[in-house]
């Protein structure tokens, strides 16, 4: 059955469904579906789905909760078209921070799931690599602002509330970016590369869908892969900079996926 148009709905039913899309796209954590109607009945979550759709956006079930995130067909239209994607010295901290905070830990047999299921990292550790200290102290502060990092225990950064907002296949698309960055040539990396090759060929250009931009808002994966071999992660980013990181395809999908739309 296909969802019911929202100026359809009697104006009760309205309200509830705007309170759900209002919160879903502004909200820091996890929206519970207790504290909203138009996320408990199944009628109402498919219109309020069709609204995000208008604005080239999706509904997310993530632990703890819901979000919204955007399209993966309109992210990538937006990142083409030169739209919320960040400068290229925050591209470079950030993949610094991820792969500090996650890719690394991972390789070592940290568990979880989850970009949140990360290790604090301090800023003495990004300025170890060649990216300028006063590039990353502006670019972590640029980063908190938006989202995309925050600050853990002691002060020390991890990645931000944004990432809650990444679909499963831009999430499984960064968990790669960073295979991608860390080890390039290693096997990991080649296998990416052939996969998508051959997924590319398979599958040819899909269109975009329509994108209504007066109502899209913020952005911002659900899970990534629990386990990632230690021969494709570095024990070091000392010798990375912002020419290897800011300018890379992988850093540009990485910052890319999380920008924020600013209004």
């Amino acid at each position: 059955m296909s969802a019911i148009a929202l100026q359809d709905l009697p104006p009760a039913r309205q309200a509830d469904v705007l309170a759900a899309l209002a919160a879903v796209e502004t909200a820091d954590e996890p929206v519970k579906a207790s504290g909203f109607r138009a996320l408990l009945d199944p009628s109402l979550t498919s219109t309020l789905r069709r609204c995000l759709a208008e604005a080239g956006r999706v509904l997310l079930h993530v632990e703890g909760g819901w979000l919204s995130g955007y399209d993966d067909q309109v992210a990538t239209r937006l990142v083409q078209e030169g739209a919320g994607v960040l400068r290229e010295d925050d591209r470079a901290v950030l993949t610094l921070v991820l792969l500090h905070a996650v890719a690394i830990p991972r390789s070592r047999g940290r568990s979880g799931t989850a970009w949140s299921d990360a290790e604090p990292v301090a800023k003495e550790e990004l300025y170890r690599s060649q990216v300028s200290r006063k590039a990353v102290d502006a670019s972590v502060s640029r980063l908190r602002d938006a989202g995309i990092l925050a600050y853990g225990a002691k002060h020390r950064i991890i990645p931000g509330p944004q990432f809650d907002r990444l679909t499963e296949q831009a999430s499984a698309s960064l968990w790669e970016e960073l295979v991608l960055v860390a080890q390039p040539h290693g096997v990991m990396a080649h296998v990416i590369r052939r996969r998508r090759a051959a997924r590319d060929i398979t599958a040819g250009p899909a269109p975009a869908p329509a994108l209504d931009r007066s109502s899209v808002s913020a952005s911002v994966p659900a899970s990534v892969p629990a386990e990632l071999p230690v021969a494709s992660t570095p024990t070091s980013t000392s010798d990375l900079g912002t020419s290897d990181l800011g300018t890379s395809d992988a850093a540009t999908s990485v910052a890319a996926a999380l920008s924020k739309e600013t209004r």
